[in-house]
């Protein structure tokens, strides 16, 4: 692991001292940081830089920092190092035994006179709790030291001693270190033998007996280790997946629930996908095939049919024989009304609107509306729908089938009871929108016709007093219907000129069929996910977050 050392602070502490005698077994307990409080009669330095790291094992921190007392390693006095390194470690110097009973935290101090010397200074150190060790070679020299790799720090021709130690090793200037031996020997003994002894103990009430020690503390910079970089890149990313699975789960929950909803309506027959321009859709040919078949039958009971369909004078017309023809052609007779489906809820407004007009657009239906030709009395087939309106078998059936499941008059949907096409996202967000607008809408016009409904009566009790109005006077609004595409002329001229052609009339009947359908849906209530023309990046969005727009 790679370090450096940026800062190397020590400060003098002091420290109670009940029955000091070198050492005890009554713990000792810090009283005031002498540095912090009166820098002006306390020991205080800091070496930035000029520091060498040696080795790196163990070099444990707190919040960047290694601390501890400093103090020097005792060596045996018959050890031949003990003599070698007197010259440069005075007698006064802080020993072990001159520390707190209690087990602080330590940093070792020795010169490295030799790499002997300088391995039994470091053995010494394995017993005490040491958290780091500090070298520094004699002399006068202000440079930092050598590199790690240079052959000053080689003991015994072998590495092994960065291993074995198990605390970091670090070698400062000879000036430096020099400075911090001077030192801890000057604060070895209680206030009555350290500089400013007196001074301290009058300002901070301290017992004599009391005793001064030097604390040093190592700012250790660590980079980032490859490992710890990924390791902090893979927990990032592990967040962050979890929040999109997450949000993508939620919003997928949302979307099923709203296609859920949908797809009850649709089938309960409250919503026209196709009505509302969602969704174009086709009937199934077997419920095509089960709308009753007739044999066209008119003769009406006065020349003219009348104008109005509300009209007390008119008489319904015949319309249809009373033979039913089943699919294989054989007469049959009917006990029962004609073949009724469902029509569609979303129609209800416009069939209350026109449901007087149902009995005139659904009684005299001279020609087939899709293809054009005219009906031949007591000879055409003719397929009646759930809404009333007859067409040629092969018209309505291929419209139906191929083109729309709508009515091609009344846009009443064909579908059978409870049918319900693959409900897509892409549906239930058009369906939300077009209900929101319809909505809106409805408030809007909801204001407008209450003030007008206060205006009208504000009027008619002004009128009355003004006008007498017979009581047998009446007034009708007559409703307008919403007439299917009238053919134009050029397309009766075609269907009476190429009446006799086949061909003709069948590409006449599929142009009138395009015209009922009306224009293409721009999706076609695909889904979101579709290949529509958008991006691989947007469909992509749209698959994993689908409510996002």
């Amino acid at each position: 692991m790679s370090m450096s050392v940026d800062e190397i602070r020590n400060v003098v502490l002091l420290f109670s001292n009940p029955s000091w005698a070198g050492a005890g077994t009554v713990s000792s307990t810090i009283i005031r940081n002498v540095t912090n409080l009166s820098s002006e009669i306390a020991y205080s330095t800091r070496y930035t830089g000029n520091t060498t790291v040696l080795s790196t094992r163990f070099a444990g921190t707190t919040n960047g920092v290694i601390q501890g007392l400093l103090y020097v390693p005792s060596l045996s006095y018959d050890h031949p190092c003990a003599a070698e390194s007197s010259l440069n470690i005075p007698s006064s110097a802080v020993r072990q035994n001159n520390l707190p009973p209690t087990n602080y935290h330590l940093i070792a101090l020795a010169p490295w006179v030799s790499p002997r010397c300088a391995k039994a200074y470091m053995t010494a150190a394995r017993t005490a709790p040491v958290r780091g060790f500090i070298f520094y070679v004699p002399g006068n020299s202000t440079e930092a030291p050598p590199s790690a790799d240079d052959p000053l720090w080689v003991i015994e021709e072998e590495d092994e001693w960065r291993a074995q130690t198990g605390y970091p090793v670090y070698a400062v200037s000879a000036v430096a270190g020099q400075a911090m031996m001077q030192h801890i020997s000057l604060y070895s003994g209680n206030l009555t033998e350290v500089p400013y002894g007196q001074n301290i103990s009058e300002r901070f009430k301290a017992d004599p007996a009391d005793y001064a020690r030097i604390w040093t503390e190592l700012s250790i910079r660590t980079p980032p280790s490859g490992f710890a970089t990924w390791l902090y890149v893979l927990i990032v990313l592990g967040v962050l997946l979890v929040v999109i699975a997450t949000a993508s789960f939620l919003m997928h929950f949302a979307q099923a629930r709203r296609r859920a909803a949908l797809r009850r309506r649709v089938q309960a027959g409250e919503v026209n996908l196709e009505a509302m321009g969602i969704k174009r859709l086709t009937v199934p040919m077997d419920h095509i095939q089960g709308f009753p078949l007739f044999t066209y039958y008119y003769e009406p009971d006065v020349i003219n049919p009348p104008t109005s369909p509300q009209s007390p004078s008119r008489t319904r017309p015949k319309r249809h024989s009373r033979e039913q023809h089943s699919q294989s052609g054989d007469s049959i007779h009917p006990n029962n009304t004609p073949h009724r489906g469902p029509r569609s809820a979303t129609l209800s407004m416009y069939e209350e609107k026109t449901s007087s007009l149902d009995v005139m657009s659904t009684s005299y239906q001279p020609f087939c509306e899709i293809c054009l030709e005219p009906y031949q009395n007591r000879v055409t087939i003719i397929r009646e729908l759930a809404c009333g309106h007859i067409f040629h078998p092969e018209c309505v059936d291929e419209f139906l089938h191929e083109v729309s499941s709508l009515c091609p008059l009344c846009k009443a949907s064909m579908l059978p009871s409870g049918f319900c096409p693959k409900i897509t996202n892409g549906m239930v967000r058009r369906e939300r929108a077009i209900r929101q607008i319809r909505g809106r809408i409805d408030d809007d016009m909801g204001e407008q016709q209450k003030q007008r409904a206060g205006s009208h009566l504000w009027r008619s009790a002004f009128r009355g007093r003004l006008f007498a109005v017979s009581p047998s006077s009446s007034t009708s609004t007559e409703l307008q219907e919403t007439k299917a595409p009238s053919p134009s002329q050029q397309q009766l001229q075609q269907s009476a000129t190429d009446g006799a052609t086949s061909n003709n009339n069948r590409a006449l009947a599929r142009e009138r069929m395009r015209e009922f359908a009306g224009t293409e849906l721009d999706d076609d209530g695909r889904d979101d996910t579709a290949d529509n023309g958008s991006t691989r990046w947007k469909r992509m969005r749209n698959k994993v977050f689908p409510g996002f727009h």
